[in-house]
C-alpha cells in the first residue's frame, strides 16, 4: 500500500461542488482528510459555508457544516480531527455566494 500526501485548493462557488475525491482504483483505497482550511476572501462581509460527504454512488452520507458563518477576513478549520473517506467518496463545499470563500483540503491517500 502506498501512502501519498495530497492537497486540493479551490474558490468555493455558490453551488455544491467537489472539493476532494478519494482515490477509487481499488476497493481498499482510502483517504484521510487532515485539514480543510476555509478563508473568507470577501474581506467586507461574513460568508456562509456548507460541507457534505457523498459516497461514490452520489448518496449523501453526512453534513459536516450547514450554514456556518465565516467572519470577514477570517479563516475556519473545518476538520478538528481526521475524516476517513472510503474509495470514491467525495467532499463537497458550497459558499453562500461565489467569490466569498476559498479552501485548501489536505489529505493522506492510501492506495
Amino acid at each position: 500500500m502506498a501512502e501519498t500526501f495530497n492537497r486540493s485548493a479551490l474558490e468555493i462557488p455558490a453551488s455544491l461542488t467537489n472539493a476532494y475525491v478519494a482515490p477509487n482504483n481499488a476497493s481498499t483505497d482510502r483517504a484521510i482528510v487532515l485539514s480543510v482550511l476555509v478563508a473568507n476572501v470577501d474581506g467586507a462581509n461574513a460568508a456562509t459555508l456548507r460541507a457534505q460527504v457523498f459516497d461514490n454512488g452520489g448518496n449523501s452520507l453526512s453534513h459536516l457544516a450547514y450554514d456556518i458563518s465565516v467572519p470577514a477576513g477570517a479563516s475556519l478549520e473545518l476538520i478538528s480531527n481526521k475524516l476517513v473517506l472510503l474509495n470514491g467518496d467525495v467532499l463537497k463545499l458550497q459558499a453562500g455566494a461565489t467569490g466569498d470563500l476559498a479552501a485548501v483540503v489536505s489529505v493522506l491517500e492510501i492506495t
